[in-house]
C-alpha cells in the first residue's frame, strides 16, 4: 500500500504530484473549501493525473492537512491498494429516505471480505440519525463504518459531494474496503463536561425535543444556561445536549439547531428517542483537546507502528468555533501521537459517523472522529 498526500492553496501544491500512484486500484479522497471556484484548478489537477483511479471529496469547513488547519484549500490522500480493493457506491439521499438509503448502502457493499465502509454525505436536508441506523441495520458486526456529513456554509448553499468529475449537492457516496490484509480502526470522543442532572425525555419527534421530567424542555434548558440564555440560539453551541444509551460507554452529543419560544422546545441536529436519558454539557477547553488525544490514542491500541497509514479526522466544526485559536492544539496532538509512519488528512463536519463495539455506527455532533487504515505488508 503506497500512500501520498497533498495540499493545494493558492492555486498552489506543497509538493509535486506523484503521477504514478494511478491506477483501477487507487483512491483518491481529498477534503476541500466551500468555495469551489478556488479549489477547482487544484481538483482538476487530480483528475488529469489519476485518470484511472477512483476520485472522491466534499465541501469542508476548514481543512486538516498534517498538523495545521486550513482554509480555502483543498486537502488530498493517495492510496495505491497492493493487496485489498474497494467499491464505491452513490446515492441520492433525503430525510425521509436517510434510512432507506443507509440500508441499501450496506446491501450493495456486503461480501465476506468487507472490512469497512467510509462515507461522506451531503447535508443537506439528510438525516445523519437515520442514516446510521440504516447502515447499522445489516452491517457485519466486524464492519467498522465511519465517515461525516460535509461542512457548508451558514445559508447551506455552498456544499458539494464528489465522484470523479461530477459535483453533487443531494448525494451519499459509500466506499466499502475490502482484504485480508486490510487493518482499519476507529476511534470518537467528544471531551464536553457534564452537568446538571439527568432526566428522562418525555416528549420527542424525531429531532425536536419538547419536555424533559414532563417539564417544557427550552424553559428546564434556559434555566441551566442562566445568562447565557439571552444569546440562544447561537450560545447553545456551548452547550448541547449529552445523550446517554444503555450499554454505550461513549456518550453522544447533540448539537442545539435551533428553538421554539412558542412552544417551548428544542430543535437539534441529531435524533433524541422518546424515553431515552440525557443531561446538559458544557465545554471545557482542555477536556475537548483531551477528547481528541484519547480518540487517537484509541487507534494506537492495535497499530502496528511499522506499518505506513492513512489517518482521516471527521472534526464537527463546532469544536473549531468554540476552540478558537487553540483548535490548532487537538490537531497538533492528534498527529503527534500518530507517529511518522501515519498520514494525516481530514475535514471539519455537520456531523460525524463512527462505529460503536456492538456493531454498526451512530452518529455524533461535536465530535473528533479518526480513521486508521493500513495493510499489513507480511500478511498473504
Amino acid at each position: 500500500m503506497q500512500i501520498e498526500t497533498y495540499l493545494f492553496e493558492d492555486g498552489v501544491w506543497n509538493k509535486e504530484i506523484d503521477a504514478t500512484l494511478d491506477s483501477a486500484n487507487t483512491l483518491i479522497v481529498m477534503f476541500g473549501s466551500i468555495n469551489i471556484l478556488n479549489v477547482k484548478d487544484g481538483i482538476d489537477d487530480i483528475i488529469h493525473n489519476y485518470p484511472t483511479s477512483t476520485i472522491v471529496g466534499t465541501s469542508s469547513s476548514g481543512e486538516i492537512y498534517d498538523n495545521e488547519i486550513f482554509h480555502d484549500s483543498l486537502s488530498v490522500s493517495v492510496v495505491k491498494f497492493s493487496k485489498s480493493r474497494f467499491k464505491v457506491v452513490v446515492k441520492e439521499i433525503s430525510e425521509q429516505n436517510s434510512f432507506e438509503v443507509g440500508k441499501d448502502i450496506v446491501n450493495e457493499l456486503k461480501d465476506d471480505h468487507l472490512k469497512s465502509i467510509f462515507v461522506l454525505s451531503s447535508v443537506v436536508n439528510v438525516n445523519g440519525s437515520e442514516l446510521t441506523k440504516g447502515l447499522s441495520y445489516n452491517a457485519p458486526k466486524e464492519c467498522i463504518i465511519t465517515g461525516g456529513l460535509a461542512g457548508d456554509g451558514v445559508d447551506f448553499n455552498k456544499i458539494w459531494i464528489l465522484l470523479g468529475s461530477k459535483l453533487m449537492k443531494r448525494q451519499i457516496v459509500a466506499i466499502g474496503l475490502y482484504g485480508t490484509s486490510l487493518r482499519v480502526g476507529s476511534g470518537c470522543r467528544c471531551g464536553w463536561s457534564r452537568f446538571g442532572l439527568d432526566r428522562r425525555v418525555t416528549s420527542s419527534h424525531q429531532n425536536i425535543l419538547y419536555s424533559l421530567d414532563n417539564k417544557p424542555a427550552l424553559e428546564l434548558y434556559k434555566r441551566y444556561l442562566g445568562p447565557y440564555a439571552d444569546k440562544l440560539p447561537a450560545s447553545g453551541l456551548y452547550f448541547p445536549l449529552m445523550l446517554l444509551e444503555e450499554g454505550n460507554d461513549k456518550p453522544i452529543l447533540r448539537a442545539i439547531k435551533a428553538i421554539d419560544e412558542e412552544n417551548n422546545s428544542i430543535t437539534l441536529a441529531g435524533s433524541i428517542p422518546q424515553g431515552s436519558i440525557v443531561t446538559f454539557a458544557k465545554a471545557n477547553l482542555d477536556e475537548l483537546i483531551d477528547g481528541a488525544q484519547e480518540a487517537a490514542e484509541s487507534l494506537m491500541v492495535s497499530y502496528d507502528k511499522s506499518q505506513k497509514a492513512l489517518c482521516i479526522a471527521i472534526n464537527c466544526v463546532a469544536r473549531k468555533i468554540v476552540l478558537k485559536q487553540e483548535a490548532e492544539d487537538e490537531i497538533e496532538i492528534v498527529r503527534d501521537i500518530l507517529g511518522e509512519n501515519v498520514s494525516l488528512v481530514g475535514f471539519y463536519s455537520y456531523g460525524e459517523i463512527s462505529n460503536i463495539s456492538e456493531g454498526g455506527c451512530d452518529f455524533h455532533n461535536q465530535s473528533m472522529t479518526l480513521m486508521l487504515l493500513y495493510e499489513e505488508d507480511n500478511h498473504v
